[in-house]
């Protein structure tokens, strides 16, 4: 699919703030954005009479593995501004061989974060996942707080976030 990406062009597929307002507009100034920001994923295919004509798989797994990055870099990004973090490490799989998803997170968290938080990349990153729980079970203390993976010992306010935000889904879902 990576390869497939790799050739795709996500314009074809997206929506983007250009289509909207026109590439040159004097509206994309007055609101500061780009005209190369993606507005809708899969928008254009909502639009058009027959979805599929004049779309390649390509540009279809193209748009779709942006879709999934901006999702993972806007979550990352909202908590690293929940917990006042400003370098981001992204480790996995998903990343190791997949330039495209890395160069938009790098990117999407400047953007959001307008400069003040960083994307990191590691080059040996395997069994991040597996230390990092391994820590966090561990004790360690950590601004004058410790971290054992148990949820008493989180900040009430944090706690009170997280259970409206189970409260939430829990409506959303149902």
């Amino acid at each position: 699919v990576l390869d497939l990406a790799m050739k795709g062009d996500p314009s074809k597929v997206d929506m983007m703030v250009g289509d909207i307002y026109g590439k040159n507009s004097d509206a994309l100034e007055k609101i500061g954005l780009p005209s190369d920001i993606v507005a809708s994923s899969f928008g254009k295919l909502a639009a058009k009479q027959n979805p599929s004509e004049g779309i390649k798989e390509e540009d279809l797994a193209r748009a779709l593995l942006l879709m999934v990055t901006n999702n993972i870099g806007q979550v990352a990004h909202l908590n690293a501004k929940l917990y006042n973090i400003s370098r981001i490490y992204f480790i996995g799989t998903f990343l190791q061989h997949n330039v495209i998803s890395q160069q938009r997170l790098a990117y999407s968290i400047d953007y959001w974060s307008k400069g003040e938080k960083e994307a990191q990349f590691l080059e040996h990153e395997g069994y991040f996942g597996a230390l990092g729980a391994f820590l966090l079970n561990q004790g360690i203390e950590h601004d004058n707080q410790q971290y054992k993976g148990n949820s008493n010992d989180v900040d009430p306010k944090l706690k009170k976030k997280r259970s409206m935000k189970r409260s939430f889904m829990s409506r959303a879902c149902h």
